[in-house]
């Protein structure tokens, strides 16, 4: 077919026409590099965190209702700081009315505290207070070492489970159990270390906690009337939305709530997060694509400009292939050849680049942190495909000013 030779007729040609300039070629293909490395990092830097901060909400059973004072999908902290607080009695309540819930638990939490044993300490942990139901209601899971007893939940025993993070950085070589260490200054035995759950910097996981039986934390730090959460898990995923509805409904009784009254308490779940998760990806991704789209601007402009120096140079070539028959889409093939060539060979060369430094990053300055950066297959057709839509888009003018060259102007042109 004739559109097929005048194809590789223009291929060939815009081979040439990029070989016989290299330094010039070079130097118009540096910004659509510097915009399809940029592109394929920022992307593979979004995926990695995406699945870090999905990780992190998945530490939470996704039937799992959380009641508490705060909610987590924001709001105005001055409201909720002044919302009366979730008593101890509100379990027994729910628990003797609601139909749809498999299981119940409490806890009371305090932020920011330290952990020692001997010259070893760990800075800026959590502490949580816990129950009986704990374990139905969280995802932890022990693997040293055992749960409370009875008698330690209810007598206020100086135990303690600490996360893998805790364990780790004050017992490296050894094992914790039946260690002594001081939260806050006050002594606990670890009978048991959290299974590994990883997520943001191990930050907002149990990875980063010491649970103790709910009496002791109120024991060791002189809480008698704090805020509880309490944890309240649906019978099944499908009918959660049920277990919501019951929550709310038995709440706003036992708070002496009329129907038209706000809500004065939370009723929180890892459906909160993973739309916080959604919304924080989508602005990083239009905050990326926006530098990214300066940058592929910025070489697009490069390429339009190189190819209308281009038609320059070729004018009187131009006229000699119009006078022997060439046709007006076979120089715009030529020409836009040229500029996808120059932007799909820069798109490649960004991507041979791009992915050695995501394995650096990943090997070395990321060795230590949970956050890996992903490098999916379909990123790297994303930037191939930008390349060659970048080319055609910024090459398409000089391509149809070099086609509309009166072939007679065109060969008395020097």
């Amino acid at each position: 077919m004739r559109i097929i030779t005048d194809a590789k007729e223009g291929l060939s040609i815009a081979l040439q026409a990029v070989r016989g300039n290299p330094l010039r070629s070079a130097l118009t293909m540096l910004g659509i590099i510097i915009g399809i490395f940029t592109v394929t990092l920022m992307g593979a830097f979004l995926n990695g965190m995406d699945q870090l901060l999905r990780k992190t909400a998945s530490s939470m059973m996704t039937e799992v209702y959380f009641i508490d004072k705060w909610s987590w999908g924001g709001g105005d902290w001055r409201l909720m700081r002044n919302r009366p607080n979730i008593p101890e009695d509100n379990l027994a309540q729910l628990r003797e009315k609601m139909t749809t819930a498999s299981a119940f638990s409490m806890s009371v939490g305090e932020w920011n505290q330290q952990a020692k044993f001997k010259n070893r300490s760990v800075e800026h942990m959590n502490v949580s207070g816990v129950d009986e139901g704990y374990l139905q209601t969280q995802s932890m899971e022990i693997q040293y070492g055992r749960f409370f007893t009875t008698s330690e939940l209810s007598s206020a025993r100086p135990v303690c489970i600490v996360g893998y993070e805790v364990a780790n950085r004050l017992f490296p070589n050894s094992s914790p159990l039946g260690e002594v260490i001081r939260v806050s200054g006050y002594p606990l035995e670890i009978i048991g270390v959290a299974k590994r759950v990883g997520g943001l910097f191990s930050v907002f996981t149990i990875d980063n906690t010491v649970i103790m039986p709910y009496r002791t934390v109120q024991s060791a730090y002189g809480i008698k009337h704090q805020s509880v959460t309490i944890a309240v898990r649906a019978k099944s995923i499908e009918h959660k939305l049920d277990t919501k509805d019951e929550i709310e409904f038995y709440m706003r009784q036992i708070r002496h709530l009329k129907p038209n009254d706000q809500l004065n308490f939370g009723i929180n779940n890892q459906d909160v997060f993973n739309q916080q998760i959604d919304g924080l990806t989508s602005i990083l991704s239009i905050v990326g694509f926006l530098i990214t789209g300066l940058a592929l601007l910025v070489g697009g402009i490069s390429i339009m400009n190189i190819m209308f120096v281009s038609v320059k140079e070729r004018t009187r070539e131009i006229g000699i292939r119009k006078a022997i028959g060439a046709t007006r889409r076979s120089l715009v093939i030529q020409f836009l050849s040229e500029a996808t060539m120059l932007s799909l060979a820069a798109g490649c060369i960004a991507l041979a680049l791009a992915y050695p430094v995501t394995v650096l990053l990943n090997n070395f300055l990321l060795a230590d942190s949970e956050l890996q950066i992903g490098f999916p297959l379909a990123y790297a057709g994303i930037g191939l495909g930008l390349a060659i839509a970048v080319g055609i888009l910024f090459g398409i003018t000089p391509a149809l000013k070099a086609s509309r060259l009166d072939p007679v102007d065109a060969l008395r042109y020097e």
